[in-house]
């Protein structure tokens, strides 16, 4: 919550000095654009740190690609998904809302036993978390938490990523006491409403590199009906595609290992 402090508290005030001192105010101005450009970057984009350190690939020397996914576990979508990564040999991470797990506890059970990861992606994904104090993004991750940990039977897992990946001081000091490990991504699908699974895969092709964290989805935001079949058949398309440039999917860890997440 505080490192962009260091940023807005010198500019803030060096442009007010030379206000009163010079008679001179449209450096406020200036500042004001560049303040508001630079929390629109921090928010927004997936590698700044800004307010909050993340982890957009792998550690440095790792060899393989983590793909991931969000907003499941659907009944339809994540058995599907399971079952292509279970026939190319690959392991994921399921980013689940937490409503959908106290529905499905048996795909976040079927996720676990096949060796994939599982990640906090807020209670109920609501469209208000980037807006809330930290005690109350606290309380949903602690729900969501709750969630996968009754239906999996494991400790609540450490890794977050924030609903449509936004940041903010607020979500950045709960992960800070939560002790979470914040996860975005390298490239993400856009698998949007309407897209083609040519499309979906066409572009996340172009990004598969050793360290790039992939994002697509497997489910939808509880209220909404969402076709994820696209997506799904996108994955299918990028397996063997993967296979082919002799790279393999690993689920992610908190730990800092070469599996896990590091950093920049």
């Amino acid at each position: 919550m505080r490192p962009h402090i260091f940023i807005d508290v010198p500019l803030a005030t060096a442009t007010t000095v030379v206000g009163v001192q010079l008679g001179i105010w449209w450096p406020l101005g200036v500042a004001a654009a560049a303040a508001t450009a630079l929390h629109v970057w921090g928010t927004v984009h997936p590698r700044a740190s800004y307010y909050m350190p993340v982890h957009w690939r792998l550690a440095k020397g790792s060899t393989d690609v983590a793909l991931t996914f969000d907003d499941g576990p659907h009944p339809e979508h994540t058995p599907a998904a399971l079952d292509l990564l279970a026939a190319h040999g690959c392991r994921a991470t399921f980013f689940v809302i937490g409503e959908h797990a106290r529905r499905h506890p048996q795909l976040l059970r079927r996720i676990r036993a096949a060796g994939h990861a599982i990640g906090l992606h807020s209670q109920g994904h609501s469209r208000w978390f980037n807006c809330w104090p930290p005690r109350l993004v606290m309380r949903d991750l602690a729900a969501c938490g709750a969630s996968i940990a009754d239906a999996t039977g494991a400790a609540p897992p450490r890794l977050f990523r924030p609903p449509v990946g936004l940041k903010n001081p607020l979500v950045g000091e709960a992960a800070r006491r939560m002790d979470l490990v914040t996860v975005t991504w390298s490239e993400r699908a856009w698998d949007r409403p309407g897209c083609s699974a040519e499309r979906i895969a066409t572009r996340l092709e172009a990004a598969i590199a050793p360290r790039a964290i992939l994002m697509l989805h497997d489910g939808h935001e509880p209220g909404r009906t969402v076709d994820r079949s696209p997506s799904i058949a996108a994955l299918g398309r990028l397996l063997p595609i993967l296979r082919g440039r002799g790279l393999t999917s690993r689920a992610l860890r908190a730990d800092g290992s070469t599996l896990g997440v590091e950093p920049d």
